[in-house]
């Protein structure tokens, strides 16, 4: 097996594993309501589980990056090589911002809503206004981390598999895919719900970029096993 193919059936795997992971995760995390801190404090006292989903996005997302940098070390074609290239550092200044927004999220908001739950009447207005400041913060970094992450990352390496000799409707679907997310990514982040709601991007886009993702490490496997194609 070559330096080639190992990379790919590791990377293959990372993907695969790191796309499931991620969309199980998100898939349980639910539609947090943020227009209040009381409401954003009761939704997350009625789910015990929210910081374990948390750790478990983040970890997929690790992994999933993984996976990415190692198709970027299977590339050899010179245009592809290079696009890989911007591709890898897209997905770990990604992966980065990503894991840090989530971390907080699965952390402190788990902390004030179980202060809240047992807190006085006159205690919960306090309370409250820290969720929704922990939720505005985060704000920022949780578009930003789409953008990159599942927009710019995807519109990279989408061109990337095309001009390395991937099937072409995965290469042209995933630059497709990444391009509406870092478009409505950037809309979301200059305009906050009011162009159109935030769970369209915080939960479509990511379901959608797991779904191109899974299949594009399918094809790596496929790859790594002297098939050639995509």
């Amino acid at each position: 097996m070559t330096r080639e193919q190992r990379l790919l059936r590791i990377g293959a795997v990372c993907l695969i594993l790191g796309s499931v992971c991620v969309f199980v995760s998100r898939i349980a995390h639910g539609d947090l309501p943020t227009d209040t801190g009381e409401a954003a404090l009761r939704f997350v006292a009625s789910r015990p589980l929210y910081p374990l989903v948390h750790l478990g996005d983040w970890l997929g997302a690790l992994v999933w990056a993984g996976g990415l940098v190692a198709l970027s070390g299977s590339l050899t074609q010179p245009g592809a090589w290079a696009v890989g290239r911007l591709g890898a550092a897209s997905v770990l200044v990604g992966a980065a911002v990503h894991i840090t927004e989530f971390s907080i999220d699965g952390y402190a908001l788990p902390t004030l809503a179980h202060t809240w739950a047992v807190a006085t009447p006159a205690e919960r207005p306090d309370l409250e206004f820290g969720a929704r400041l922990v939720l505005v913060a985060l704000g920022g970094p949780s578009t930003s981390a789409l953008v990159i992450l599942w927009g710019s990352t995807l519109a990279l390496y989408g061109l990337a598999v095309r001009q390395e000799g991937y099937a072409a409707w995965l290469g042209w679907t995933g630059a497709l895919v990444g391009a509406v997310i870092f478009v409505l990514g950037t809309v979301q982040f200059l305009k906050p719900n009011v162009i159109f709601p935030g769970v369209l991007l915080y939960g479509g886009g990511t379901i959608v970029s797991q779904l191109w993702t899974l299949l594009l490490g399918i094809a790596m496997w496929r790859r790594a096993g002297g098939s050639g194609g995509g």
